[in-house]
């Protein structure tokens, strides 16, 4: 039996998407982690230890799986199972440590990305309702072109307002004791 075999009978293809971030449901289907969706077609199955996208139409094991997401080859995606998982397979020869996730560090960027949307839009939200009158007709235009921005605007207009607006923000959060 080869390495990769070895490799494919002992490594949990569902550990293994946990482990590189991919956020598996109940019937153990994402969102693809190769292409844009709003609705899961990245499937696994777990009785096969395969994994299947029926929007871009790929699929493979774990070491495929493994080595597409981290963008190594195929041999240093068994390393790197094998190290992650505490295989014990012998490699006979240097075993580089794999420390860097690209695809977990996106995953964990973007999470924070969208917190800070969500807090920041109701945030905006709720300052304009608790604005005086007096307040409403100075700041009332501006704040609604904000909202405007997190609720018709693209990801590029969002990072535009947190790089241009946090001292904004920050008053705001003054404003409304947070």
């Amino acid at each position: 039996m080869d390495i990769f075999q070895i490799v494919k009978n002992n490594a949990d293809i569902v550990k293994v998407c946990n482990i590189l971030g991919i956020k598996l449901n109940k019937s153990y289907k994402a969102l693809c982690p190769f292409h844009n969706e709003k609705t899961p077609s990245f499937s696994v199955s777990p009785s096969k230890q395969i994994w299947s996208c029926f929007g871009c139409e790929q699929g493979g094991d774990v070491i495929s799986l493994t080595s597409k997401l981290l963008e190594i080859s195929p041999l240093n995606a068994c390393k790197y199972l094998n190290d992650i998982l505490s295989l014990n397979i012998n490699f006979n020869g240097y075993m580089p440590k794999m420390t860097t996730n690209k695809y977990k560090r996106k995953q964990e960027a973007l999470e924070q990305y969208r917190k800070w949307e969500n807090k920041t839009f109701q945030l905006l939200c709720d300052y304009l309702h608790s604005l005086t009158e007096e307040e409403r007709f100075q700041e009332e235009n501006i704040i609604n072109y904000y909202i405007d921005i997190f609720t018709d605007g693209t990801d590029e207009d969002k990072l535009w307002f947190k790089k241009t607006n946090s001292k904004v923000v920050q008053r705001i959060e003054r404003k409304l004791g947070r």
